[in-house]
């Protein structure tokens, strides 16, 4: 038997082992989720306001309801279908009460939002937790064709031409190719 001795773990070792465990994991899972091309959620932070329904969206839950208990075999997706050709078809006179409800909405945020970033500071628009962003991948670079390396053989056809006497230049006739040996062989 081995003569390694125990020790005893205390609970506030437990708690900073625990702690340093979970900081390990969370780490270890974004560099994993980075490197396997998977995003993490974004955080947000819960003290920031929302932003505000526009007019349609207001227009919207108040018509969902009357329109589902019009359509009950509807799906809600049919029922919002219903619920836009409403508010196109609806002139701007029908259309105000619910753009003066988005405006004081946008109001009311706007002032939320002063708040929010007065206590947070102008520069800092960040949530209270760090996340650290994975580095973003590179594109595979295509070398072009004066960056590949050459193999001494031209593919490109070059334009032979003979001079003149009148300084003009001809189109060169092209020769004809000679057959190899073998091919003269097995031909006869």
């Amino acid at each position: 038997m081995s003569s390694k001795k125990l020790c005893k773990v205390t609970s506030q070792d437990s708690a900073e082992l625990t702690e340093a465990y979970a900081k390990l994991s969370e780490v270890y899972m974004r560099m994993a989720n980075s490197l396997s091309g998977k995003r993490s959620p974004a955080v947000r932070d819960p003290n920031k306001p929302k932003r505000p329904m526009t007019g349609y969206l207001i227009f919207l839950q108040d018509k969902f309801q009357e329109l589902k208990r019009q359509h009950p075999d509807k799906v809600p997706k049919d029922i919002m279908t219903m619920g836009a050709e409403a508010w196109k078809g609806m002139d701007e006179d029908k259309r105000r009460p619910f753009m003066i409800q988005a405006e004081a909405l946008q109001t009311k945020y706007q002032g939320a939002m002063a708040e929010y970033e007065s206590k947070q500071g102008v520069a800092d628009h960040t949530p209270a937790v760090e996340e650290e962003v994975a580095p973003a991948k590179k594109a595979k670079k295509t070398p072009s064709v004066s960056e590949q390396p050459s193999t001494g053989k031209t593919k490109e056809k070059k334009n032979k031409s003979i001079p003149t006497e009148s300084g003009d230049t001809a189109a060169a006739v092209p020769k004809k190719k000679k057959k190899s040996k073998d091919a003269k062989s097995s031909s006869e």
